[in-house]
Order: C-alpha cells, then sequence, then structure tokens
C-alpha cells in the first residue's frame, strides 16, 4: 500500500549527506517536498538522522539547499531519506522543481491545498 503523500519527480543532482561526522556523496534519484531517494555506495543505519545539502547549478548561478532528514528505508535503488526540517526557502525551491518536472498539474495544485502551515498533508 502506498504511503507516500507528496508527489516525487524524478530529478537527478548531486547531493551530499552528513551522518554523524561522516560526509556521504551520492545523487537524488528522486524528490519530493517531503523525502527524496538518495543513491550512494555507502550505508546509513535506519531511522537514523541525516544532515543534508543538494546542489543545484545553472548557467548563471549556484544554489544549495539545507535540509535535515531521517533514513526511512533502504532498497537496491538507494536510501529513503524523509526531510524533517527545512526552511522556507527550500521548501519554496523544492516545492517548484517537482511542480516543474510533475506530469499531471492537477495532482500537485491538489497537493499544495491539502497542506497546512507546517509544510505537512492534513489528515
Amino acid at each position: 500500500m502506498e504511503k507516500r503523500s507528496n508527489i516525487r519527480v524524478h530529478f537527478h543532482v548531486r547531493s551530499v549527506v552528513k551522518y554523524k561526522d561522516d560526509i556521504i556523496e551520492g545523487e537524488v534519484q528522486n524528490l519530493s517536498t517531503g523525502g527524496m531517494l538518495f543513491k550512494t555506495a555507502e550505508q546509513i543505519p535506519l531511522h537514523e538522522g541525516v544532515d543534508i545539502t543538494i546542489h543545484l547549478y545553472g548557467s548563471s548561478s549556484n544554489l544549495t539547499l539545507n535540509m535535515s532528514g531521517r533514513v526511512m528505508r533502504k532498497t537496491d535503488q538507494g536510501i529513503a531519506i524523509k526531510f524533517t526540517e527545512l526552511d522556507l526557502d527550500s521548501f519554496v525551491h523544492l516545492r517548484n522543481i517537482v511542480s516543474r518536472n510533475a506530469s499531471n498539474e492537477k495532482d500537485i495544485i491538489q497537493e499544495y491545498r491539502s497542506l497546512n502551515m507546517d509544510g505537512n498533508a492534513k489528515e
């Protein structure tokens, strides 16, 4: 049964995850406003807290998004990380990435309408 409440999009970009004192480099495989799938050869135990940096590069500028998260599951495709804390700017940038890469505009609009003020989906 699908438990995700956020729309995920395929989005490949370099990312760095900090777990305890380890810096782990990898690539985002998919992304939502609630989390990401992180591809790396390194291992992080389930339910551990991590700090995430996503690097976005443009032709004229660079942007770094910073957030905190928790490892929710591990698969052959990567490590699923749920975002637990992000600032408003990072949330806005994530929302824009998802909106521009999603295939169904109506689903995006519905997701954003259902968000409460803390960025979590209403029950």
